[in-house]
């Protein structure tokens, strides 16, 4: 099911009014209950309506979370990042973003005086690869709070996903890997009292 009607934006959307919107309702595949998404349109060089941006009216999208292994405070910053991403909020976004960076690596045991630095200091333990992913969340923020730079809505999720991959990486995969060796520890314990019964 799909239906939609377009019409000029209202005044209270705070852009410009030589904009339209459609709002498109959807029926969900896997609950089939109702999306409804605004979808905005802006002419281009020839007048021509085209869709520039897609916003989610219903249901409202969830923060991306971090797993519980991670540090709180990482987390805290990372999920205010989300609920900003959420609201297309894009700098404050790269801000907490780029905050929730330091908090890992303070944890991780960085003391330098700025984030550069304290990256720099986890370059032994964590490698080039992550040190490049914590410098494109540590530059984002840098970028969008000191010199205004409004990235694009797949610029800030592609960082925030960066920040996903690592904190696997670094907190997720070692509390398994902890996790299943203790598993087998108390087996191999259980077979052994077992045994000498």
């Amino acid at each position: 099911m799909s239906r939609s009607q377009l019409s000029p934006l209202p005044s209270g959307f705070g852009l410009s009014q030589d904009r339209e919107v459609e709002l498109q309702v959807w029926q969900c595949m896997h609950c089939d209950k109702p999306v409804l998404d605004l979808l905005f349109f802006a002419p281009d060089e020839n007048g021509n309506n085209i869709p520039v941006s897609v916003q989610r009216g219903w249901p409202p999208r969830e923060p991306r979370e971090l797993a519980p292994e991670v540090p709180e405070t990482v987390r805290d910053r990372f999920s205010e990042g989300s609920r900003c991403e959420n609201a297309q909020a894009y700098r404050g976004a790269a801000a907490m973003y780029r905050a929730a960076v330091e908090e890992l690596c303070k944890d991780r045991g960085a003391t330098a005086n700025n984030l550069y630095n304290k990256i720099e200091g986890l370059r032994s333990d964590l490698g080039d690869d992550l040190v490049t992913d914590l410098h494109e969340a540590r530059m984002l923020g840098n970028d969008s709070v000191h010199d205004g730079i409004v990235y694009s809505a797949e610029e800030v999720a592609n960082v925030a996903e960066l920040i996903v991959e690592m904190t696997k990486l670094l907190y997720v995969l070692p509390a398994e890997k902890a996790r299943m060796r203790e598993a087998r520890q108390q087996r191999r314990d259980a077979a052994k009292n077992a045994a000498t019964l």
